[in-house]
């Protein structure tokens, strides 16, 4: 039987993803890989810019309620989230990955002191997205989000013409809750198609559309930005119809703008800048790309959503531990293998079997303001009281802790 003692996992990107992954792994997939190869020790390094995870979703509400939604609440440190584990098992980079030495399997990474070579027997690129505007996702330090955010609680109660740019979820939602909070500001929302929400069923747009002209916002279709990177500070905002807008506040809401794999070999991209992907459990396609594993807005095909997000942990966590069992001479097995199926360590019901992806499909939850919204579940529409008791409330805020914290995996 084959061995390997040590066991160095690297994970890329430190928000969403890359933390509910790495306390998946400490949780569930090496303990149950350490009882079943007691020689095993084994290490995870999480690499990236950041220092604190942010609660993106909650963004919205952010900006115009510092109490409920506070900085305090929607950043939080991943020293402390990882705090808990026995130390040599850990460890944060604070670093971004500019190469990766596949032949080597190293990672490159630039910190503020020099570059790094951190070598991994497994790798996990989780670096996401990165939006125009720091209130939607991280820009390396968090202080950046977080100013952002500052400056509209300062700029907002003062303003009469806010226009917000971009007519998918975030900037539907942005549009209802300013408009639900200042009441007496004009809100102009741009689309640059001809309805809201185009990844959505055009009835929910119209919907959407509709409540949002009821709060007394005006949607301007068809009209994009001339300048798509435009954020605040920029003056005036110059637009695809001709015309030139100076609002008091300007928010570019239009979404992911850079995919974080400029470091990674062109092989294991889809030439679209998104990793692809070998089979349907995230391992990686490429050269040199064994054990290589990609989770979240990075890979080929994802809806870039955070429900996606659970749903694709448990599958890339589960490829580990049988890439990892493999090692030690295990041989996973599909789970019907009749009535003492449980019996064997490596059945999909166990931590160490391969898990299918089973995301909760064309699922969306798009509040517009604490009293209103669109959605759907399951493809089904979504009511509007189930939008507010869903998110409209509290922004899906009570989920900051168990995740931060690891503690939404206990007892799985």
């Amino acid at each position: 039987m084959a061995s390997q003692p040590h066991h160095e996992i690297v994970i890329v990107g430190g928000n969403f993803s890359g933390v509910n992954l790495a306390h998946y792994l400490l949780r569930i997939t090496f303990p149950a890989l350490k009882k079943a190869y007691p020689s095993l020790t084994y290490h995870i390094t999480l690499v990236s810019p950041n220092t604190h995870f942010f609660f993106k979703i909650a963004s919205p509400r952010a900006i115009v309620d510092p109490v409920q939604a506070s900085n305090e609440k929607i950043f939080k440190s991943l020293a402390d989230a990882f705090k808990q584990y026995k130390d040599g098992l850990f460890y944060h980079v604070k670093g971004r990955a500019i190469a990766v030495k596949a032949t080597e399997k190293n990672v490159v990474v630039q910190t503020d002191e020099s570059n790094l070579d951190i070598a991994y027997d497994s790798l996990v690129i989780a670096s996401g997205t990165t939006s125009t505007s720091p209130l939607w996702t991280l820009h390396d330090d968090h202080e950046r989000s977080a100013s952002a955010i500052k400056v509209l609680h300062k700029a907002l109660p003062k303003a009469t013409t806010v226009l917000i740019a971009g007519a998918g979820p975030v900037g539907v939602e942005v549009a209802g809750e300013i408009a639900s909070t200042l009441p007496l500001a004009n809100v102009t929302l741009l689309s640059s198609g001809g309805r809201l929400l185009p990844s959505l069923k055009p009835s929910i747009g119209a919907k959407a559309q509709k409540v949002l002209e009821s709060l007394g916002v005006t949607i301007k279709l068809n009209t994009r930005l001339e300048n798509e990177t435009a954020d605040r500070g920029v003056d005036p905002i110059l637009l695809s119809d001709g015309s030139a807008e100076t609002p008091d506040v300007f928010i570019n809401a239009t979404g992911p703008r850079i995919i974080n794999t400029s470091w990674l070999p062109q092989s294991w991209l889809d030439g679209k800048e998104h990793v692809s992907t070998r089979d349907a459990y995230f391992r990686v396609r490429g050269d040199g790309a064994d054990n290589v594993y990609a989770i979240g807005d990075v890979v080929s095909g994802s809806k870039k959503t955070a429900i996606e997000v659970d749903a694709m942990t448990v599958t890339v966590a589960s490829s580990i531990g049988v890439d990892i069992s493999k090692i030690f001479g295990g041989s996973p097995v599909p789970s019907s293998q009749g009535l003492l199926s449980f019996l064997n360590p490596f059945t999909s019901t166990s931590p160490l079997g391969q898990k299918g992806y089973s995301p909760m499909k064309d699922t969306i939850i798009i509040p517009m303001g604490p009293n209103a919204g669109v959605g759907q579940v399951m493809g089904f529409p979504a009511l509007s009281f189930m939008v507010k008791k869903a998110k409209g409330d509290n922004y899906l805020m009570e989920l900051i802790e168990p995740f931060v914290s690891g503690e939404k995996w206990k007892g799985k």
